[in-house]
């Protein structure tokens, strides 16, 4: 019993010492008494206009877990008063811009502050730049729901996805294309991707969309998007509540469907006012957009600066696997071009087929017929005037989404 009290007691101390050394440290920079100022000055990469102001630095003390924070300035200086220690200073901030989200992320190198040093210590911190676009992927429902009259599921014919403004100024939807990679079933027991680099295991530089790409036509400032609205858009643009009460109504006025009279013969014929997508390119003789009900990778994208024609022309590969077979040919998206990407998986173990700039994660719903969506999270860090909800995008699906139990447009929660 002796034993086991001492191995208690060695256990004991050095908590202890920590948490009285936290105690006594803040209580002495609280008193005054052995206080002093660390700034930093942040840079970001060349080339990069950064809005530094109100970036937030956490300075996190390493032997009693002491924690200041500072806000940089316009002209990225952040000043901080701390208790004398050895600190790193961290951040992860982001700010809503008139044209997207800009992500700041860094770690300074250790800095030391002592009685000897000036009363002021300057550091510095070259921090990591992204930047998302002004549209994000809000909600995302492929999975079908049950029906009941039937007693099996509705799959493969009311899916649906939101494009949202994240911003606050109004975005234009012109010219903005929606692609489905490639392969259209993430690879499953250990398979990779047909794209990836010869030799390795390595996703190419550029998606490879498959079956068809779709694009909002418009001469620039046609489809404006206000701060805080969606698009709503579906491969079969009907009322799917007739048939299967616990499907959604997708033949509203105002929404858009995935649609070429010409071409998508196998896809419903939508209901009057719902405008359509102009399908810009296909894969061999496509009846329809194929896109998976188990694990589907839906992206949004721009084609920069080149004509639809001439992208097409200097985009269209073929499989390298199936060179013959032009139903696996693709349409490759330049990574930088990629505005938003969702990555859906059936299973954890799939693989991947975004690059981690696009998608560093995955979203998954239970299983096909389920009724299940899968909804970005609301990003209660970052808020604008006037109230509009700001949705979590950090190109990473399995901290941006949750998965809901029914779709939002059912009206369920």
């Amino acid at each position: 019993m002796r034993k086991v009290l001492q191995y208690i007691m060695i256990l004991f101390v050095p908590a202890a010492f920590t948490s009285c050394l936290k105690e006594m440290n803040k209580e002495a920079f609280e008193k005054g008494e052995i206080s002093a100022t660390i700034q930093v000055k942040l840079t970001v990469p060349e080339g990069v206009q950064a809005h530094y102001e109100g970036l937030k630095i956490v300075f996190t003390e390493q032997y009693t877990g002491l924690e200041y924070t500072g806000i940089a300035d316009a002209g990225g200086v952040v000043t901080v008063d701390v208790a004398y220690g050895s600190y790193i200073g961290v951040t992860n901030s982001r700010t809503v811009t008139d044209n997207g989200i800009e992500i700041y992320n860094g770690t300074t190198e250790k800095i030391r502050v002592t009685p000897e040093d000036p009363k002021v210590l300057e550091s510095a911190l070259k921090l990591n730049y992204s930047k998302t676009g002004p549209f994000v992927i809000k909600e995302f429902y492929y999975g079908g729901c049950w029906d009941d009259v039937k007693n099996k599921s509705y799959v493969a014919k009311d899916y649906y996805f939101t494009i949202y403004n994240n911003t606050y100024t109004t975005a234009y939807l012109d010219s903005l294309c929606v692609g489905i990679v490639n392969p259209l079933n993430a690879p499953t027991q250990g398979k990779v991707s047909d794209w990836v680099k010869p030799g390795t295991t390595e996703l190419r530089d550029s998606i490879p969309c498959g079956s068809m790409v779709w694009m909002f036509r418009g001469d620039g400032k046609s489809l404006p998007l206000a701060p805080g609205e969606e698009v709503v858009c579906s491969l079969n643009a009907i009322d799917h509540t007739i048939a299967v009460p616990a499907s959604v109504n997708l033949g509203k006025t105002g929404y858009f469907a995935l649609y070429d009279p010409m071409v998508t013969t196998m896809q419903s014929i939508p209901e009057p006012g719902v405008k359509l997508l102009d399908l810009i390119w296909r894969t061999g003789a496509s009846k329809a957009f194929a896109l998976s009900i188990s694990s589907p990778g839906l992206l949004i994208f721009k084609l920069g600066d080149k004509s639809v024609k001439d992208y097409i022309k200097a985009n269209h590969k073929v499989n390298p696997n199936h060179p013959s077979n032009t139903t696996y040919d693709c349409l490759f998206v330049d990574k930088n071009l990629v505005i938003d990407g969702i990555e859906c998986l059936k299973q954890s173990s799939d693989s991947k087929r975004f690059r981690p700039e696009v998608d560093n994660g995955f979203a998954m719903i239970s299983g096909t017929g389920t009724g299940q969506s899968i909804m970005r999270k609301v990003d209660t860090e970052l808020t604008i005037p006037g109230g509009i909800i700001i949705y979590t995008d950090t190109n990473n699906s399995t901290n941006d989404f949750e998965v809901l139990p029914f779709a939002t447009l059912t009206g369920k929660k």
